[in-house]
């Protein structure tokens, strides 16, 4: 289809001046969308733009005040995503909805089992339909695994593979490359081709630009709950999306300042290990023997494909997880790492990659989000845990009005910098951060690397992990690749361009001096 002849004709659904309200904010203000047959339609839009909220009202989760939709030019009513689903409209969501109890093929049919006599779930036959699903993404697993046993990139590849398998007509997906590497973001790629062309409409949401750019066919914009922007790809740059998300000119400035001088250490680690997933409860890579140290002040990266062990490094610097041999050293004293609290005794602290899961406190408020890593030996007065949150508040511009407000209120880009200030109470030596703008947008990916420079800038020494090789160069001083537990590579960042980073992190077997095979991550694959 010719993106230049689309006209009203080719429009499959449409939501048309949709109006919804929350207490205290018009989430959507008269907003009309348009996805296009067989397209790749791209909704942008910062953090608390009304992207979710819109997305949520198609897929029958949530209702509008105001407004209709319609499905082939036909007024439709949704009060469930059963309905949605029977519709031939399907989502993922950002946040997974992976039950951590079952297995692939379990969760895969989740409400939906297939059975036998009515009665009994058929498992062979469910197997056998999760397996093609999979097949279909290019990513074999053992669907047999339990959730709880998948990292997060995996569980993302299980809810996709969910929605292939309702056979649907209309897939939304929201930020769906945010926990995939490299590798899985391409094959996601060559599946949202195939889907284009045997008939699947794609709504897509991202912060990634490159990705949108690489992808979309018809592009719209929300800033405020408003459409501010409407285009085809062609008239689609990467300085008119920024322009309209913020309502301001992109800035570069992010990749101009210069290398930091040469500081005394701040943190040496030698030969630490920990063992990998056999036997283990939750599935983990292993580490070998890996040294490396960091100066105060320096931005370390650390790179690598899903199960090169990025996050078992920082959880073990952490004492999220138990390594098994080696030496950490902080500011030239020698620490023993048992647990996060040990960890956090010797300013070390971590941002996990997951903050649903693994960061925030959900039914606690922002204030309490904060001071919770930093009670222990502070004891501070009510008066003196709110001047303290306000001030971190104020620093990392965290936009919030009332500080007693459930952290669930927030944006992600704001309950992001909330667990950075929860870290930063404790005022720690090291930062750990994995995937630090996981499923946040353009403007607070800006915020959150300003911060991360000035703190750097203070002396502190971060370590940081991320999928996104882009990030990796921008951010980082110096980058370790990470291949199957090991560094493969260390690289100044002048040194560190796509193709030998990727190239670094790429497991390769060579056989006699015969061709190269780049293995599949061993993670998701059985």
């Amino acid at each position: 289809m010719n993106e230049t002849s689309l006209s009203n004709r080719d429009v499959v659904l449409e939501a048309r001046a949709i109006v919804k309200r929350y207490p205290g904010i018009v989430a959507l203000d008269g907003v009309t969308f348009r996805a296009y047959r067989n397209q790749v339609n791209v909704l942008i839009g910062e953090n608390g733009a009304g992207k979710s909220t819109l997305m949520r009202i198609l897929a029958g989760v949530e209702a509008a005040h105001e407004g209709e939709l319609q499905l082939d030019g036909k007024t439709i009513r949704m009060q469930s995503p059963r309905d949605a689903t029977a519709l031939g409209i399907s989502i993922v969501h950002q946040e997974l909805a992976t039950f951590a109890n079952l297995n692939i093929s379990e969760n895969i049919f989740a409400g939906r089992e297939l059975r036998q006599c009515r009665v009994f779930v058929d498992g062979p036959r469910q197997a056998v339909r999760s397996e093609e699903a999979l097949r279909r993404l290019r990513m074999p697993m053992n669907v047999a695994t339990e959730s709880a046993r998948l990292p997060l990139g995996c569980r993302q590849i299980v809810e996709i593979a969910r929605t292939l398998d309702q056979g649907s007509r209309i897939l939304i997906l929201d930020e769906p490359t945010s926990a995939l590497s490299t590798t899985e973001t391409e094959s996601l790629f060559d599946v949202i081709a195939d889907l284009k062309r045997s008939g699947v409409t794609i709504i897509y949401i991202s912060h990634r630009l490159h990705e949108l750019l690489h992808l979309g066919d018809q592009f719209t914009v929300l800033r405020s709950g408003r459409v501010v922007g409407e285009a085809s790809r062609a008239e689609v740059t990467r300085r008119w999306i920024v322009e309209r998300m913020s309502g301001r000119a992109d800035d570069d400035t992010i990749n101009q300042e210069r290398e930091s001088a040469a500081r005394p250490t701040a943190l040496s680690v030698k030969n630490l290990s920990l063992r990998g997933a056999a036997g283990a409860e939750d599935s983990q890579a292993a580490l070998h023997a890996l040294s490396f140290s960091v100066r105060e002040g320096e931005i370390l990266g650390i790179y690598g494909l899903l199960g090169a062990g990025r996050t078992e490094l920082l959880e073990a610097l952490a004492g999220f997880r138990r390594m098994d041999e080696g030496e950490i050293n902080v500011r030239g004293k020698s620490v023993r790492v048992q647990n996060v609290r040990s960890a956090l005794s010797a300013g070390i602290a971590l941002l996990p990659e997951d903050r649903q899961r693994d960061g925030l406190f959900q039914d606690l408020s922002i204030r309490e989000n904060v001071i919770i890593s930093g009670k222990r030996g502070m004891f501070l007065s009510r008066a003196g845990e709110i001047a303290r949150v306000q001030k971190l508040a104020s620093e990392l511009r965290i936009a919030a009005n009332d500080l007693e407000l459930p952290v669930t209120t927030m944006s992600g880009g704001n309950q992001q910098k909330v667990l950075l200030a929860r870290c930063l109470i404790c005022s720690p030596k090291v930062l750990l951060l994995d995937e630090p703008t996981r499923g946040v947008d353009v403007g607070a990916k800006a915020e959150i690397y300003a911060i991360l420079r000035r703190l750097a800038g203070k002396g502190m020494s971060i370590i940081f992990t991320s999928s996104e090789i882009e990030e990796t160069r921008l951010l980082a001083n110096r980058v370790l690749v990470l291949c199957q537990g090991r560094i493969a590579a260390e690289l100044m960042r002048d040194e560190a361009t796509d193709e030998r980073l990727f190239a670094a992190a790429s497991p390769t077997v060579a056989a006699g001096g015969g061709a190269v095979e780049r293995m599949s991550s061993p993670e998701c694959t059985a």
